[in-house]
């Protein structure tokens, strides 16, 4: 499926497609930007506090390093996780759907332009979303660390930045993001592929949507231990 969206990505140049995109780039990413928000707020200041409480102070700079690093890592995976519960079965169950829809024909529906219209917005806009969220999450939790960390260690904020910028590693960050891509391109594709093999019963609905959600885990999971594994060699 992902192959086939590829193959005819040309069909963004239609408005219904570029509407649609847009729309799933709403749905997914803007509207969920306040829950990601308190989450990095959250996460921001919790990891210093955990970390301080684990290490102690005598050795600042693993201490930060563990806070930063973590703060990366962890901002992909909890933004697939929002995406999953959010929009990947919603997604799943609204494809299902379409299929109880009055007056759908079944060619029409098993047509490749049908399928393109219905899945290359979908999976793109989770990718576009997951992107959108992975570095907004970023910036706030890491500004909520940073002011823990200084009121923690009783040290001025703008020390915390400077040791932040000085020892921060760019590509990381683009790593990060586009690992959160890479998340949403697959929540995109198993919540699609599930909801257009979902059976034409109101029962099939409520299967499609689980299917998606733990479908969806099974790739994030997946696509991090192979991004950990890379690290590695």
């Amino acid at each position: 499926m992902l192959v086939h969206g590829v193959q005819h990505a040309g069909t963004l140049r239609r408005p219904g497609v570029r509407a649609a995109l847009a729309r799933q780039v709403r749905l997914s990413g803007l509207q969920a930007l306040p829950a990601v928000a308190v989450i990095a707020m959250l996460l921001g200041a919790i990891v210093p506090t955990q970390a301080l409480a684990l290490l102690g102070t005598d050795n600042e700079a693993v201490l930060k390093n563990l806070v930063w690093g973590g703060i990366r890592e962890l901002a992909p995976l909890v933004t697939a996780l929002v995406i999953v519960v959010r929009s990947g079965v919603a997604i799943a169950a609204e494809i299902a759907l379409m299929h109880l829809r009055d007056g759908m024909d079944e060619a029409l529906w098993l047509d490749a332009a049908h399928e393109d219209e219905v899945v290359i917005p979908r999976v793109l806009g989770l990718a576009l979303s997951a992107a959108l969220l992975v570095s907004y999450f970023q910036t706030l939790a890491i500004a909520a660390a940073l002011v823990a960390s200084a009121l923690l260690l009783g040290t001025p904020l703008l020390a915390e930045l400077d040791y932040f910028l000085g020892n921060g590693v760019w590509w990381q960050v683009l790593a990060s993001v586009g690992k959160g891509a890479l998340f949403g391109l697959g929540i995109g594709v198993v919540s699609c592929f599930h909801g257009l093999h979902a059976a034409r019963q109101v029962a099939a609905i409520p299967k499609a949507a689980v299917a998606a959600g733990v479908g969806s885990l099974a790739v994030v999971f997946t696509i991090d231990l192979f991004a950990a594994w890379l690290r590695f060699l």
